[in-house]
């Protein structure tokens, strides 16, 4: 096939703009993302050329897609694999992106008339995961009632490469312990621990956990390290679980690095994010993501399964899309002053894309 000429498209896209009602911004990268599939369809298999008008069909025939994709209500995995290839990449912050993949899913099962105990999603592959709670209804049954719902919310979300697994779960928990946080409720304490000493930021939510072994119990008290009165805290904690008669009898205060964890919370969103809006898209192969703070700098990778030379123009819409949710005033707010790797990896571990704000 004839690849599509740059300035017939942008005529094209001109005239179509009060039909497909896109921003101007997107006009760029709408018609790279063609121009780069009309190129890939235009490699030559046999010595034949298409004339003008059989592109015109070509392109007229996208266009109709588009359309039917932004009013249809019906959806196919086939239409779904043709958004995530035309439409370019937008990246949305987690908190003004609406409800996220997870509540959209737990609410199309629910319309379909079953409640959802849980949903988890896995990567590599790409898995979602459903659980049910007893019903008088067979398994199979949900599933014929369900599993269309979802696939077609899937469908219109662009993503094309996943699994469905639909389980339901069994009745019954194990009994808590007599150190359980349900018999044990020692939070406000250390809430209290926390304000008394001045620092009602750490009141909020502390983080804690109860350790049981054969001689005695440990309350395991998570600090960040610049808290100096620790041994007045610790003092007081011990005190109060005396009086309260509670079974815990040793306090341990186990230091962290305040500004780190900081920088590790707030980038744990942010990679999230972008994980997230390549995730279940065949186009971009997304098979894993790690993030980790080291000497001040936040290092991410997103591992893949695309091959070591890719188009440059996926390449090319990844690395934009990355760099315009970093610049949003979102974000940037976020993240404030930190430095940051991010790095796209082939299925061979090799470096596809940088984007960073960090010296070498």
């Amino acid at each position: 096939m004839t690849p599509l000429r740059d300035n017939e498209l942008k005529d094209m896209l001109k005239n179509l703009d009060g039909q497909l009602r896109m921003e101007p911004s997107r006009h760029g990268q709408l018609r790279d993302r063609i121009l780069m599939e009309s190129e890939k369809a235009g490699e030559p298999k046999r010595k034949r050329k298409l004339g003008t008008s059989r592109m015109r069909i070509r392109l007229a025939a996208a266009a109709a897609m588009l359309l039917l994709l932004g009013t249809s209500p019906f959806y196919s995995p086939a239409m779904a694999s043709f958004a995530e290839r035309i439409l370019p990449l937008i990246i949305a912050p987690s908190e003004s992106a609406g409800d996220s993949l997870s509540e959209k899913i737990m609410q199309a099962a629910e319309e379909s008339g079953y409640p959802v105990s849980a949903v988890g999603i896995t990567p590599d592959p790409f898995t979602v995961q459903l659980a049910f709670t007893k019903e008088e209804m067979s398994l199979s049954e949900m599933e014929e009632a369900v599993e269309p719902a979802i696939h077609e919310l899937l469908a219109e979300e662009g993503i094309d490469q996943y699994q469905l697994d639909l389980t339901v779960m069994q009745e019954g928990e194990d009994p808590p312990s007599d150190t359980s946080r349900g018999e044990i409720n020692v939070e406000p304490l250390i809430s209290e621990a926390f304000s008394a000493y001045g620092y009602p930021d750490l009141a909020g939510q502390p983080t804690y956990s109860i350790k049981e072994g054969k001689l005695f119990n440990t309350l395991e008290v998570n600090m960040p390290d610049q808290v100096k009165e620790i041994e007045e805290i610790k003092e007081y904690l011990l005190a109060n679980i005396e009086k309260e008669k509670w079974n815990i009898q040793k306090v341990e205060l186990r230091y962290f690095n305040a500004a780190h964890r900081s920088q590790e919370d707030r980038w744990a969103f942010v990679s999230s994010d972008i994980f997230e809006a390549m995730e279940g898209k065949a186009i971009y192969g997304t098979t894993g993501l790690s993030y980790k703070v080291e000497e001040g700098v936040t290092h991410v990778q997103i591992k893949t399964a695309l091959p070591k030379q890719p188009d440059p123009q996926l390449l090319k819409e990844i690395s934009t899309a990355i760099r315009v949710y970093l610049e949003s005033n979102e974000i940037k707010s976020t993240i404030q002053e930190d430095d940051y790797r991010i790095q796209l990896l082939s299925k061979e571990k090799t470096i596809l894309l940088e984007v960073t704000n960090a010296a070498k």
